[in-house]
């Protein structure tokens, strides 16, 4: 009796289209259960212009498509069936044999009956007690979830660390935030404590021209009425008989010639005129602070510039990379074309980009190398020397070069700092100045501000400046990156 009420309770929670447990069990208007996901492809498969209405799929009862509810209770119901055992023991049994799962197939991976084992699909396959298997499978398991928590520990380690540096890094850009507000808040007061200021003076001047102008108009007024009134009483005398007219006729001349010797005062002071047209040059801030802001604001606005070498300058020493970002100091010269652009005088190279306006930047790796000078020369700069280099390159010495034979300066067309003798130079004229540098830096940044009239040069990786040349006037000549090697095989690349 219980094993029949077993399979009826098992009958009840199984889908008539699926004949599997009930998945997401839905209830239709007759009453009868299904699994959603079959009885809604029941519903798309009906054909529209089948005879009849649309038919529950056990009873034929009517049904209106889309038209069920959910049965929560039946559904769990369903799940505690699933996982409890039919018999007693946990024992499941097999679909086919509807005998218990004692052993294992190890090449199917699954649960066998006995009568499976005997069976031809299973005949030549490895069967073991699933109880000795399970044993084998656990340890598995257990290897395979340690390795699972310790790649947990290392994510949980790593997000903690995440959170760590990322909550530190937030601090710092917050502490920057305040400090940029704070400084812009300062030059805000300034600029408008200095705005103010000027603004009154200028409001002062007007005043005072306002107030000269009125004081002038109303003396202007005065003597014009007085004019006026000279004026009718000398025509009505011109029109008076000759008795009446030459009767004190002196005292009369006199007394209008004195009205027209009077003279007009200078309407605006000197003064005031020199400081209207000197106000500008009297207050620097109106131009010398601006600059000064906008230039500190400007040249951190410089675009990296996509710098390569271009092989047609190279002196036969030296040796370009496949992708013209690198250039080396062989020991011995190529033998190449002796076209006009290349140099004969000294192991330079130029850059193949020309820069005609606008700021730009472009690094370079020096590494360790002892003998090197690089930054930006004219176009027009001297690459011919009287006497070739070739065949004398062992008795060059980089001094000689400098100062000598090839003129490294503002003057012979070229800004550039550079290294030898253990120390840091810039090429300025007519000496070169020492940089007191207490760190050797690895890549400098060259840039340049053409309009500006400047090129700095910087530490890439610390961004301390190692000099700027200002104030040059670049006459619209085309700019090139410059690069000077010497020493064993010294060489330099350019930052991608």
């Amino acid at each position: 009796m219980g094993s029949s009420s077993s399979t009826d309770i098992r009958e009840e929670a199984t889908c008539p289209i699926c004949k599997e447990y009930l998945t997401d069990p839905v209830t239709v208007d007759c009453g009868h259960n299904f699994c959603r996901d079959c009885i809604v492809k029941y519903f798309d498969t009906w054909e529209p212009m089948q005879v009849g209405d649309l038919e529950c799929p056990v009873c034929k009862a009517r049904m209106q498509r889309g038209s069920f509810r959910p049965n929560w209770q039946l559904g769990n119901i369903v799940e505690k069936i699933k996982f409890t055992a039919p018999n007693k023991g946990g024992n499941y049994l097999c679909k086919r044999h509807k005998e218990k799962l004692h052993l294992f197939c190890k090449e199917d991976e699954e649960l066998v009956c006995f009568v499976c084992e005997r069976s031809p699909e299973h005949k030549s396959h490895t069967i073991v007690l699933k109880e000795e298997v399970a044993q084998e499978y656990k340890t598995l398991i257990c290897d395979r979830l340690e390795h699972l928590k310790k790649e947990r520990e290392k994510i949980l380690a790593y997000e903690a660390k995440l959170g760590e540096e990322s909550n530190s890094l937030l601090k710092l850009t917050e502490t920057e935030r305040q400090k940029t507000m704070e400084k812009f808040r300062q030059l805000h007061q300034f600029l408008e404590e200095q705005e103010k200021r000027l603004l009154n003076e200028i409001e002062e001047m007007e005043k005072e021209i306002t107030r000269r102008r009125e004081e002038h108009l109303a003396r202007l007024s005065d003597e014009l009425s007085s004019l006026e009134r000279s004026i009718r009483e000398m025509e009505e005398k011109s029109q008076q008989p000759a008795s009446e007219l030459l009767q004190d006729i002196r005292r009369t001349l006199q007394r209008y010639e004195q009205k027209g010797t009077s003279e007009n005062p200078p309407t605006f002071p000197t003064e005031l005129k020199r400081k209207i047209s000197k106000f500008w040059i009297a207050n620097p801030i109106l131009y010398v602070e601006m600059e000064e802001i906008k230039d500190a604001l400007l040249f951190g606005l410089h675009q990296k510039g996509n710098v390569t070498l271009d092989p047609d300058t190279a002196h036969p020493i030296l040796s370009l990379s496949e992708d013209q970002k690198s250039v080396r100091l062989e020991n011995k010269p190529q033998i190449l074309p002796n076209n006009p652009e290349r140099f004969s005088n000294g192991p330079c190279v130029l850059g193949r980009e020309g820069f005609t306006a606008g700021r730009h930047f472009w690094e370079v790796n020096v590494g360790s190398e002892q003998y090197w000078v690089l930054g930006v020369a004219r176009r027009s700069v001297r690459r011919r020397s009287l006497h070739s280099m070739r065949g004398h390159l062992d008795h060059f010495h980089i001094s000689s070069a400098l100062k000598l034979k090839y003129d490294i300066s503002p003057e012979g067309g070229i800004w550039a700092v550079g290294k030898w003798e253990c120390k840091y130079w810039a090429c300025t004229s007519p000496d070169y100045f020492l940089l007191p540098l207490s760190e050797e830096p690895k890549r400098i940044q060259v840039s340049l501000d053409y309009e500006g009239g400047r090129v700095s040069f910087s530490d890439a990786d610390s961004g301390v400046e190692l000099y700027t040349f200002s104030g040059t006037s670049f006459s619209g000549e085309t700019l090139l990156p410059y690069f000077f090697l010497w020493g064993s095989e010294t060489h330099l690349r350019i930052s991608s």
